[in-house]
């Protein structure tokens, strides 16, 4: 080994002991869970943890637009994809083994998945969108096709430059 390999090595040594490692697991940690959100359809994690509804511990239901449900939890994304779903029978059958839930937990489930919100999906950026909590936000626009005031001008503005 030269004197020029040494001194890279004692350089790249010297580097790695700078680094941050707390600060860089919690950016793998964010990356991933923004992975999952994309990966659900949604813009960001925040929109897709808005958008779930907790089930128990840290698994989340979420109903996406196309009617499939997807069963996740963040904490192990990076090991366990979220599970999907084309019905809510095939859910209910899945939390109640998962939770092995009595006939009264179950009652409950039923109740409670009847009362989550079907997601939408943007005609523009084709992110996943609550249209309720849109509607919440803003009540005097219709947000059957948009999932933001901005996208739906984006389109309006593109079919306008397209003619």
């Amino acid at each position: 080994m030269n004197l020029h390999s040494m001194n890279k090595m004692e350089k790249w040594e010297a580097a790695v002991d700078n680094i941050d490692w707390r600060l860089m697991r919690d950016e793998v940690d964010r990356a991933l869970i923004e992975n999952l959100a994309a990966e659900l359809g949604f813009p960001d994690f925040d929109r897709l943890e808005r958008a779930s509804e907790l089930v128990v511990d840290d698994f989340y239901i979420t109903h996406l637009s196309d009617g499939r449900w997807a069963w996740w939890n963040p904490r192990r994304y990076a090991n366990e994809d979220p599970t999907y779903f084309g019905d809510d029978q095939s859910l209910k059958e899945f939390i109640i083994q998962f939770l092995q839930l009595d006939q009264v937990g179950s009652k409950q489930l039923e109740e409670g998945l009847s009362k989550v919100v079907q997601m939408n999906r943007c005609k523009f950026c084709e992110h996943e969108y609550d249209p309720i909590e849109l509607q919440e936000r803003q009540p005097d626009i219709n947000h059957s096709d948009y999932c933001s005031t901005e996208c739906a001008m984006e389109s309006i503005l593109g079919e306008i430059k397209e003619e």
